[in-house]
């Protein structure tokens, strides 16, 4: 199995610049960048119809959870692979001292070695240098009606035609590029998305692998029946935060707007009345306390305040109650 990933991208690049992006994939020691301008892919076909239809798969990291279902009838050969390789059923070498191991998990502990942003984040090798394998390889698996024409997407690595091993990627945008040239096997839900985000912003070196590593602390497969592991960063997670009225209001998705008093209004009486709030995990305003503002305007804000309807706010992956600062103000025209 060729070591160095970006040897099929290149080739590729040179027989399509379609892959321009893609190249920079499987780079592994190399300093590629994804391109700036791609050339439009197709319209999405019949992939939007294929629904995940295996065990799903939990990856539990230091910085929140993804969770993602596989598409088992479509790539049933890597989606056995990754279940043993993170079970601990299949043997696999150790890269690092080309020992044979047994009834270990592959998967836990290892790092997302590459990260670009608005593009996807790469793991799957216990070295962490992009240029481990388990010790062997498998062919690659293409449905024409499964695409990358969504985020999320769950796909192998590779170095070249059916060269798949242990290496994955996460997609955070749709790539058309990448269509039939990676085994997509498993599609991830919109809040692991925003985990992937995350992920693909932290600091990098020059070879886009994260100045301070992030952990893929366990990897565990859910069957059929089976609930979700707990969340361990849960046990971690305040019960409230506090956010800046700044971030709150990019939070908000419906304003109602306050009713200007008409006493207050006809006495000329304007000004902002600051009101303490408490945003619940469903988004819905739970309390509201005033803080200041003119007395005949306070119960005008609290009335709008309590109706305003916002998203909910993550942290590390998970949603959380959170208090801030909002303020109503009250003008009168000239």
């Amino acid at each position: 199995m060729t070591k160095n990933h970006n040897s099929f991208l290149h080739a590729l690049v040179t027989a399509s610049i379609l892959v321009a992006f893609s190249s920079s994939l499987m780079a592994q020691q190399g300093t590629a960048k994804p391109a700036d301008d791609l050339p439009d892919g197709p319209t999405p076909q019949a992939s939007a119809l294929v629904h995940p239809n295996g065990p799903r798969v939990v990856f539990d990291t230091s910085m929140g959870r993804i969770t993602c279902q596989f598409y088992e009838r479509q790539a049933p050969k890597a989606v056995a692979n990754f279940i043993a390789l993170a079970e601990g059923t299949r043997d696999w070498v150790d890269p690092s001292t080309q020992k044979k191991q047994h009834n270990k998990r592959y998967y836990d502990g290892t790092i997302f070695h590459r990260v670009i942003p608005e593009f996807m984040a790469q793991g799957g090798d216990p070295t962490g240098t992009g240029m481990g394998d388990p010790g062997y390889s498998f062919e690659d698996e293409f449905d024409p009606n499964l695409n990358f024409d969504a985020p999320g997407k769950l796909a192998m690595a590779n170095s070249g035609p059916n060269t798949n091993g242990s290496q994955f990627f996460i997609t955070e945008a749709a790539y058309e590029s990448l269509n039939q040239h990676y085994t997509l096997f498993g599609q991830c839900d919109d809040d692991s998305v925003q985990v992937v985000r995350a992920i693909t912003r932290v600091d990098r070196d020059a070879n886009d692998k994260p100045t301070t590593p992030v952990v893929l602390k366990k990897v565990t497969i859910v069957r059929d029946g089976e609930q979700l592991p707990p969340n361990p960063a849960a046990a971690s997670l305040p019960k409230l935060v506090t956010i800046t009225p700044e971030v709150a209001q990019g939070l908000l998705l419906m304003k109602v707007p306050p009713v200007y008093p008409i006493p207050a209004k006809a006495a000329g009486i304007s000004g902002t009345v600051v009101l303490d709030a408490t945003i619940g995990v469903d988004g819905t305003v739970e309390q509201l306390k005033v803080v200041s503002g003119p007395a005949e305007l306070q119960q005008s804000a609290l009335d709008a305040v309590k109706q305003w309807h916002y998203r909910p706010y993550r942290l590390n992956g998970l949603v959380t109650s959170v208090e801030t600062t909002v303020n109503v103000i009250y003008s009168l025209s000239k």
